[in-house]
């Protein structure tokens, strides 16, 4: 049986993008293996030091973080639970098909690396404004190499054209280091002339975790509250390790 992580894909239109729910079909959401009784990880094991989706659950953000008016969405919030993924081999980072996938919640597989476990929480209020957050933990150097293959996506999609629901937008990508967040931080900001508002992508690295936040929203600010909420979850996993 295969645990998906959900995906939330982002339709762009003249107006703030529009939220749908659907299964992702890679990254994290490989099956899953017992490493052990309690799925703990033990000395020589491959997960040794990394943590469960259960326990990185508890590290995200509740929905009282939020501006007032966001709601939780259950279809969209999940975990690996106290299993972890088996190793498998990374796949190419796929530039041709990436840059529309930044316009998704899970853009971390954009970078082709699947993780050993992970944890996602989707919220979003009355004018289908959305903040979605995942946390996910990689075995021996994944977590660098995914913060490097995130920033040759970002910087290859620096300026691309995006049509969907019958409409050609003109994306825009300004991709900024962000110094003193976690181990790394890349912040990347979307916008279009035809959309209403723009996205705020975040990923920090925090260890072998990578914490990946998508905040979309039709104000003028284009998000920019997420980093504020990404330093949250990184503060959260830096007291967990």
């Amino acid at each position: 049986m295969k645990l998906r992580r959900a995906l939330v894909t982002v339709a762009t239109t003249a107006v703030l993008p529009f939220a749908l729910s659907a299964c992702s079909s890679g990254g994290s959401s490989s099956s899953t293996v017992e490493s052990g009784p309690s799925a703990r990880p033990t000395a020589g094991d491959p997960n040794a030091g990394l943590l469960n989706g259960t326990r990185l659950k508890s590290l995200l953000l509740p929905v009282g973080v939020l501006p007032k008016g966001y709601k939780a969405d259950p279809q969209a919030t999940r975990d690996s639970g106290k299993a972890f993924a088996p190793p498998s081999s990374s796949s190419a980072v796929d530039l041709a098909g990436a840059c529309p996938k930044l316009e998704a919640s899970a853009w971390i597989q954009t970078s082709g690396i699947e993780s050993a476990s992970f944890a996602q929480g989707d919220f979003a209020n009355a004018s289908q404004e959305e903040f979605n957050q995942e946390i996910d933990s990689f075995r021996g150097e994944d977590a660098q190499t995914v913060m490097t293959r995130l920033e040759q996506v970002l910087k290859h999609c620096a300026h691309f054209k995006d049509t969907s629901s019958g409409t050609t937008a003109s994306v825009s990508i300004k991709t900024t280091k962000v110094p003193k967040v976690g181990d790394q931080t890349l912040k990347a900001v979307l916008s279009a002339p035809e959309w209403e508002g723009g996205t705020t992508l975040v990923a920090t690295r925090v260890g072998k975790v990578v914490i990946t936040t998508f905040y979309n929203v039709q104000s003028s600010d284009m998000g920019a509250a997420g980093l504020g909420l990404t330093k949250k979850i990184v503060a959260q996993v830096q007291q967990a390790k």
